[in-house]
């Protein structure tokens, strides 16, 4: 088996052809989207210059505790039925997960079907969303539309940076990716979904995105993908206008952060709200660049010391101080004959990075497990709960 990159159009012909098969979908529908991805790095498993496995790399940036990092998305991970359970995809992840690594992402993003699976390469889940199922009518008939926003249909082409100007500025901390190859020209392109722009005056200030799924003959349920504002008016006037699909719509989807309720945008509500079960997944690729990148509280001078194994990543294994002075750390590489035994935190992949990416205190990720946690660790100043949520692939 011939692992390389997917460049010419007969490989991505053949990559059209296994996406069809692996996710249901047209040859023709899987064309199209993997024409406007050409600068990707798309990883393929040939044999005898078949494509039998696929692997599709999208970069972009993230925030993180308000900091902006750089983050390598996984898509497209794909198999030949013939050639499953064979450790193809463990293969391809381990050559993406180190390429990343080596051109400088310090951050890995995936949106799977199945989470357990990716837990074994070190992702894990950082979003905590609620799954809402509304009629247009139950929002509240007294919210109203700014009047100085207005409202139109996005253009794909003319409107994409407008995107990345109100997904900088949201106040909604679960938008928040920015790229030139994401999920926003993604959408755009495969017609599937459709976009509505808010704007004051000559400034973008909110959008949402959505699909429409039909249940009857003149209505559809609503499935709102991607949301963000940059102020409480702006959320107010999505709303509002949401109001206005009252005679199309049966039913609005939509899945907002834990900490974000919208029963207050409701006159009624009975529906029952869950956890969404598509959530995004987050691992740490450079354990150093992911703490020196953070804002730490000005403050506060301590050091911290970890232990980690990364079994992909080699670099990230070993023990590590983490010096925080004046708002910002250095992380360097230390031995365990430098430390005592107690004061070093014993730590995995998929646990640093719900650290870092503020899904859960400390005391909370690891208390099911017998590990010491080091005094200077349950500082809550130092790593509060901030939830990276990724919706926007959502």
């Amino acid at each position: 088996m011939e692992f390389k990159q997917i460049s010419s159009k007969d490989e991505y012909d053949q990559a059209a052809e296994l996406a069809a098969t692996c996710f249901h979908e047209s040859v023709e529908n899987m064309k199209n989207d993997f024409k406007e991805f050409s600068e990707q790095y798309f990883l393929g498993a040939f044999e005898d210059d078949q494509l039998q496995a696929a692997a599709d790399g999208r970069f972009f940036e993230i925030f993180i505790r308000n900091q902006l990092f750089k983050c390598a998305g996984i898509a497209f991970v794909m198999t030949s039925p013939v050639h499953r359970r064979k450790g193809l995809v463990n293969k391809l992840m381990n050559i993406l997960l180190r390429k990343m690594k080596d051109d400088g992402y310090v951050y890995s993003a995936l949106w799977p079907f199945e989470h357990k699976f990716y837990s074994n390469f070190g992702y894990a889940s950082i979003e905590k969303a609620i799954s809402y199922k509304i009629k247009p009518s139950n929002i509240r008939k007294d919210l109203q539309k700014d009047e100085s926003i207005s409202i139109k249909r996005y253009e794909p082409t003319k409107d994409f940076k407008k995107l990345n100007t109100i997904a900088q500025n949201a106040v909604n901390k679960y938008t928040r990716i920015v790229g030139k190859e994401d999920a926003w020209k993604l959408r755009s392109y495969a017609q599937r979904f459709k976009m509505y722009l808010f704007e004051r005056g000559e400034v973008p200030v909110g959008y949402f995105c959505f699909k429409l799924k039909k249940t009857g003959e003149y209505q559809h349920d609503m499935n709102i993908l991607d949301l963000a504002y940059i102020d409480i008016s702006t959320k107010k006037s999505i709303f509002s206008f949401l109001r206005n699909f009252d005679s199309d719509v049966k039913h609005i989807m939509i899945n907002l952060p834990y900490e974000e309720e919208i029963l207050s945008y409701l006159v009624d509500y009975n529906s029952e709200h869950k956890f969404a079960s598509w959530s995004g997944m987050l691992r740490v690729l450079d354990l150093k660049m992911c703490f020196e990148g953070l804002n730490f509280p000005p403050n506060i001078s301590t050091s911290l010391h970890l232990k980690m194994e990364d079994k992909i990543i080699e670099e990230n294994t070993g023990t590590w101080k983490i010096a925080i002075n004046n708002g910002k750390c250095i992380a360097v590489k230390t031995t365990e004959e430098d430390v005592s035994k107690d004061k070093i935190l014993e730590i995995s992949v998929s646990k640093i990075t719900q650290l870092l990416a503020g899904y859960e205190s400390l005391p909370k990720l690891l208390e099911v497990e017998e590990t010491n946690i080091p005094e200077e660790w349950l500082n809550p100043h130092l790593f509060p709960r901030m939830p990276c949520s990724i919706m926007v692939w959502f």
